[in-house]
């Protein structure tokens, strides 16, 4: 008796497959199909364990085809006005870019959201439902971006990286349709969506100048990114998370806040960029001297301060030290960065820097050395 309720059950989880199939409905149809899995589980193990099998199969890997204008079977949306591509598609080969350097907390967040995308059918059998959105928030430069590339990587799927400037539209109500084609093209075929500089879609619903298409496109976003599919995955940045409406924040699975690097981290970055080609020079310019040096800076900053220093080197011909105190002086808004220099050597590096090697690398007089030595300690 207990057996028949359960099967009309099934048979109307398999008319609303139908129906969601039909309409292209990822989410719905991963719903419907996880419900139907559970419903037969005991009397139907195998075939449960089956559309478990191929939702965790779906969502792990599986690239589907994508074109851009030519032949092939998943368009890229486009604006019926301008007949634009609303989003850059990159496929996982393609994606380049070192490893994010992270303190040790952030790190093990973005391993525990990739370990739970890498088992999903333990998961999916036991109906826990994993993480399928993802928030990041901070200054910029500080890897959003990066790590969003770096988790589509990981997880072997596309990028879609949806083109602001080709979706928001003049046209009134547009912006939120054009939205709305990119939000479900990542759907359908199963891709990490990159929203990047979030805040500028999601803004808060309290400006009365927008004559209320700020409101329809968040309301779009609230929508749409309810129950995103398990298949796909949606990462947002935002340099500006104060503007993002509050009911958006809800919407996402989680939120990590990447910070500016702290001294350890910068360490790490100049190493990736500079030990490799100047390993006897830094000796004298040791690596935590330049992390001291570029405190508060962001990790994009770093790095590209940390090219500047190695094209100084291969096309002005400088020493590594003289190269690195020049870029200093243009990166930093402190214009007395070499006596800021002294320093920080003198007191890293002791005896083994001498005031008259101090004035050698940075080209002070002997006097001046001592001049800014003599002042930081009445300062002490």
């Amino acid at each position: 008796m207990s057996k028949e309720p359960n099967k009309n059950q099934s048979l109307k989880y398999l008319t609303d497959l139908v129906s969601a199939g039909l309409l292209g409905d990822v989410r719905k149809v991963e719903a419907v199909a996880l419900s139907l899995a559970r419903s037969i589980k005991q009397t139907d193990p195998e075939i449960s364990k089956e559309i478990q099998a191929i939702i965790s199969t779906r969502s792990t890997g599986g690239l589907n085809a994508i074109r851009s204008s030519g032949a092939g079977l998943t368009p890229i949306p486009t604006d019926t006005e301008t007949h634009l591509e609303m989003a850059q598609v990159k496929s996982p080969t393609l994606i380049e870019g070192d490893v994010p350097v992270f303190n040790l907390v952030l790190r093990n967040q973005i391993e525990d959201i990739l370990e739970e995308r890498n088992n999903l059918k333990v998961l999916l059998e036991e109906g826990i439902k994993p993480s399928s959105s993802l928030l990041l928030i901070g200054q910029p430069g500080t890897g959003k971006t990066m790590l969003a590339h770096f988790i589509a990587k990981r997880l072997d799927k596309n990028l879609v990286i949806m083109d602001l400037s080709a979706s928001i539209s003049n046209l009134m109500g547009k912006t939120g349709t054009n939205i709305k084609k990119v939000l479900n093209f990542a759907k359908s075929t199963g891709s990490v969506l990159l929203l990047d500089e979030f805040d500028a879609i999601a803004k808060k619903r309290d400006d009365n100048s927008d004559l209320g298409e700020i409101k329809r496109v968040v309301n779009v976003l609230l929508m749409e990114l309810e129950d995103w599919p398990i298949s796909s995955m949606v990462i947002a940045t935002s340099n500006h998370p104060e503007l993002l409406d509050r009911a958006i924040w809800r919407r996402f699975d989680h939120i990590i806040e990447i910070p500016i690097p702290d001294l350890e981290e910068r360490n790490e970055l100049l190493k990736q960029n500079l030990d490799k080609y100047f390993s006897q020079d830094l000796q004298i310019m040791p690596i935590p001297l330049i992390s001291e040096m570029l405190a508060e800076k962001s990790a994009a900053d770093i790095c590209k301060f940390s090219n500047n220093v190695k094209k100084r080197v291969v096309i002005k011909n400088e020493a590594f030290a003289t190269a690195t105190l020049n870029e200093l002086e243009n990166f930093c808004s402190d214009k007395k960065i070499r006596g800021k220099f002294c320093v920080l050597a003198k007191k890293m590096l002791g005896k083994d820097m001498t005031v008259r090697k101090l004035a050698d690398i940075t080209g002070l007089s002997p006097a001046g050395v001592q001049h800014h030595l003599a002042k930081s300690k009445s300062h002490e």
